[in-house]
């Protein structure tokens, strides 16, 4: 009996020693780090993962810094202090950034992101249709949009001195542009027009001719990072892939977990608007299927292909391997839950 005692008394302190050491597990906590000018919608999948408490169930710490732009941001991740880095893979590849080359390590979207946009009752059919016209872009400077626009255009056969691109700024500056007339089309990520075609603006959508289908933008983290937090990474993906899947299934609830997560107050209005904005965008976030168990998963193929035509078009000097960029090491695990118990408590949700 004593013995039995003795047992049951060693068990409970070591669960004690776990549980106290638990919190104190540096992988437990990841910082990500964004540009203070970083559209919303760009970081939606990671605020609705912390307003639903999905990163609370993978037992996981998630703080959020803003810092001077998406640079500071990358070079944070690069040399620390940060974790994770949402982006564009562009600078990747390109070494926008010194230090060691990060690594997208899960996917924000299902598709490639910079699209070309007109106006549906517009002259324009159809990519060729935009020779002689001038294109509205965030910056001419800008290697990434500038590239993605002139890339998707060379599918349809036009070169850069068939068309002029024009620097709009971004926002209600880059679609007044674009509703006024001053460009035949803007040439933007897509996550920046959903608001304006909720709001009833009738647009014709032109996904990249050869990289459509491949997501290039997603969350990034230093080899070392992955190395050392490995294990708080999958858990994250797993929180990212139930965000995304929330939308899906219950975009008023995504919208609500958004707006807590944001720490602010807000209307139902607000609420309902968002849910459109999100419904307006399923099919491009990674649950466009949410059937499948490879959602996040980049192509490998398809961002080696983007590294050669960045070589090609000069943004590079050389293609860049994919595998030196990308890794798909964490999606197997942030898929392996219980979908049909996930999908009945994402509809039971507020």
């Amino acid at each position: 009996m004593l013995e039995k005692l003795i047992r049951r008394a060693g068990f409970a302190a070591l669960s004690l020693l776990v549980l106290a050491a638990r919190p104190a597990w540096a992988e437990d906590s990841l910082s990500v780090y964004l540009g203070d000018k970083t559209p919303p919608l760009m970081n939606t999948l990671n605020l609705v993962a912390e307003g639903a408490g999905f990163y609370r169930d993978e037992d996981l710490k998630v703080s959020t810094v803003l810092v001077d732009g998406s640079i500071k941001a990358l070079e944070a991740c690069s040399s620390g202090p940060a974790d994770i880095c949402p982006v564009g893979i562009e600078p990747l590849i390109s070494r926008e950034i010194q230090g060691p080359r990060l690594k997208m390590f899960l996917t924000r979207a299902s598709k490639f992101g910079y699209v070309i946009a007109v106006l549906q009752d517009g002259p324009i059919k159809k990519l060729a249709d935009l020779k002689g016209k001038k294109i509205g872009v965030h910056s001419t400077t800008g290697s990434s949009a500038v590239f993605a626009t002139q890339s998707s255009l060379s599918g349809a056969g036009l070169t850069p001195a068939d068309y002029t691109l024009v620097g709009t700024g971004m926002d209600d500056q880059a679609l007044a542009a674009f509703t006024s007339g001053q460009v035949a089309a803007a040439a933007l990520p897509l996550y920046e027009l959903i608001p304006y075609k909720v709001s009833g603006i009738k647009m014709r959508i032109f996904h990249h001719s050869t990289l459509g289908a491949f997501p290039n933008a997603g969350y990034a983290a230093s080899p070392a990072v992955i190395a050392a937090k490995g294990k708080a990474l999958s858990r994250f993906s797993r929180a990212v892939v139930k965000a995304s899947l929330l939308i899906r299934y219950n975009p008023t609830a995504a919208a609500r977990a958004l707006y807590v997560a944001q720490g602010k107050p807000f209307t139902e209005a607000e609420v309902r608007k968002k849910a459109a904005d999100f419904t307006a965008w399923q099919d491009d976030l990674p649950a466009s299927d949410p059937n499948s168990r490879h959602i996040g998963a980049f192509s490998v193929a398809g961002m080696q292909r983007y590294s050669e035509l960045l070589a090609k078009g000069g943004v590079t000097k050389t293609p860049v391997p994919a595998s030196d960029v990308v890794t798909v090491e964490f999606v197997k695990f942030a898929n392996d839950f219980d979908r049909k118990a996930f999908k009945k408590h994402a509809l039971a949700m507020r």
